[in-house]
């Protein structure tokens, strides 16, 4: 509790702002809205099978890679630049620093060599200078900062939480990074891919989607059933409204989309395996950070 003579610093008028907003918005949540054409969690074809709560330093958890001997996460802006290993359960199992700021860190993706954070968090649309980190799994040093503007992006006409200039779901897939728009304004999402090597790069789209439910915040490649999954949710002008999960073809169709009942911001995503994905989602007024896992049914005919 902050007593009458503190005098609040930017960073915390900021994070207050920022979960003012969220307890607003979730506040939204306990409301009937307009039904949904999306399918909910636990319809037989999405189940949730478990929940785990965070620890405190993941409480902003916004990024999830799921890998053989463990999982990783990340916390956003107003955190230490922390590359958290944890377990099945989301325990702590050690946190490296790698690099030396945490602007808004928003994504985190990997291939056999690197890991890829996303210093992209934009609400704003105000940022010069939005950077991927690239980090040696070797070592866990910091290879290299990719720096990365997008086409007819002009700060001065952005405004808060209503242009299509901000990001927070990235994955690495072959010899590029595929970065998935977090469209406020049109809610169409934009798809963009940046070379895993060029350190200043200027982004156009390489395609859009519409019909999707809401912003996305989270995705990951599914090698399994050759998938592209998201997770995000839905936004009006007072805030969250629904989380969801969303299957993508390997050309950016969408192919079915779920909702997530229950649940909060969702952040982090990851594809675990065949059957189940896990899903990272930050503390609010009503929850704690939680990771979830869920089972996937058969969810395409030509699966059978």
């Amino acid at each position: 509790m902050l007593d009458s003579h503190h005098i609040l610093t930017r960073t915390e008028i900021s994070r207050l702002s920022r979960r003012m907003s969220r307890s607003f918005a979730l506040f939204v949540l306990l409301f009937p809205m307009a039904c949904s054409t999306t399918t909910t969690a636990n319809s037989g074809q999405l189940t949730v099978i478990a929940e785990h709560g965070l620890m405190a330093e993941l409480g902003e958890t916004s990024g999830l890679i799921c890998s053989a001997d463990a999982q990783y996460t990340i916390a956003d802006s107003g955190n230490s630049p922390t590359l958290y290993r944890i377990d099945d359960e989301g325990v702590i199992i050690e946190g490296v620093d790698v690099a030396k700021k945490n602007n808004d860190w928003e994504s985190v993706t990997a291939d056999d060599k690197f890991f890829y954070i996303g210093d992209f968090g934009n609400n704003a649309g105000k940022r010069r200078k939005l950077v991927i980190h690239k980090v040696s799994r070797d070592d866990l040093s910091s290879e290299a900062r990719l720096t990365f503007t997008y086409d007819n992006y002009e700060p001065k006409k952005n405004e808060l939480y209503a242009h299509d200039f901000d990001a927070e779901a990235m994955v690495a897939r072959h010899d590029k990074l595929v970065l998935f728009s977090k469209s406020w304004l049109t809610k169409t999402l934009r798809v963009y891919h940046l070379n895993k090597k060029d350190e200043e790069q200027h982004i156009s789209p390489v395609t859009t989607i519409e019909g999707l439910p809401g912003v996305v915040t989270g995705a990951d490649w599914d090698r399994f059933h050759n998938r592209y999954v998201v997770v995000g949710y839905s936004s009006n002008a007072f805030g969250i409204v629904d989380p969801f999960v969303a299957f993508l073809s390997e050309d950016y169709t969408l192919m079915n989309s779920f909702t997530l009942a229950g649940y909060g911001q969702v952040e982090g995503l990851c594809v675990k395996n065949k059957d189940e994905i896990w899903l990272t989602q930050e503390n609010s007024p009503f929850s704690i950070a939680k990771l979830i896992k869920i089972r996937l049914a058969t969810l395409e005919e030509d699966e059978d």
